[in-house]
């Protein structure tokens, strides 16, 4: 008895490892491309989450990182900072109007939103969440959390700049490369819903299809 009693919990864990859904960064592959949002992000209303520009792997390691001098941390490499700067020109082209811009304290996101929008407020909650204590990444979490379910200011995008942790606590995404962008969509209820995952080429990509569709 006592032996198939250690059978049915045995049975009973696997049933629930088994029942635990699969990560929302496995639904990634399945989200709209620029396209297919376009329209909706014209009329505002969505908020837009970039990973920082492409860095200079060669920098110094964010752990010995001081917030108040760049050249102590990972920054922006040229292709990075060329990179955010085209993006803010698809922007305008594409005529996507952007509200606040919010960044992590890290130069590398302050400079990826300065070079692509012109501006930008800081929010610490947006601090690399790899190596934050548990309270910390709770913290982070919750907060981002509310950024993503917050709908912005009628015909606005919210626009944030931070990390690949962050985004993976919040949503279960793990953005890559650097500087692609997903775009999310607010909620009632405090909720958010993943729309589209966008490369850091495809903004231009889409400003000259659409650029040249006029010309003709």
């Amino acid at each position: 008895m006592i032996f198939l009693r250690k059978i049915a919990t045995l049975i009973g864990l696997v049933a629930t490892i088994v029942m635990v859904p699969a990560p929302a960064a496995n639904a990634a592959d399945e989200l709209a491309d620029l396209s297919s949002v376009l329209g909706e992000l014209r009329k505002g209303g969505l908020v837009i989450y970039f990973r920082h520009g492409s860095t200079d792997q060669t920098g110094p390691d964010d752990e010995a990182a001081d917030l108040m001098k760049c050249e102590t941390q990972r920054n922006l490499s040229a292709e990075g900072r060329e990179q955010a700067a085209q993006i803010g020109k698809a922007f305008q082209a594409l005529r996507i109007p952007v509200g606040p811009v919010t960044t992590s304290p890290f130069c590398r996101c302050k400079d990826t939103a300065k070079l692509a929008f012109g501006r930008f407020a800081v929010n610490n909650d947006l601090y690399f969440a790899i190596g934050a204590d548990a309270g910390k990444t709770r913290q982070f979490t919750e907060s981002l959390r509310r950024m993503l379910s917050t709908r912005p200011a009628k015909a606005t995008n919210a626009v944030i700049v931070s990390h690949t942790a962050n985004l993976r606590e919040a949503a279960g995404i793990w953005p890559k490369p650097e500087g692609v962008a997903y775009v999310f969509r607010p909620l009632p209820g405090g909720k958010f819903e993943a729309v589209a995952m966008v490369l850091p080429e495809d903004w231009g990509k889409v400003a000259r299809l659409k650029s040249s569709g006029k010309s003709r």
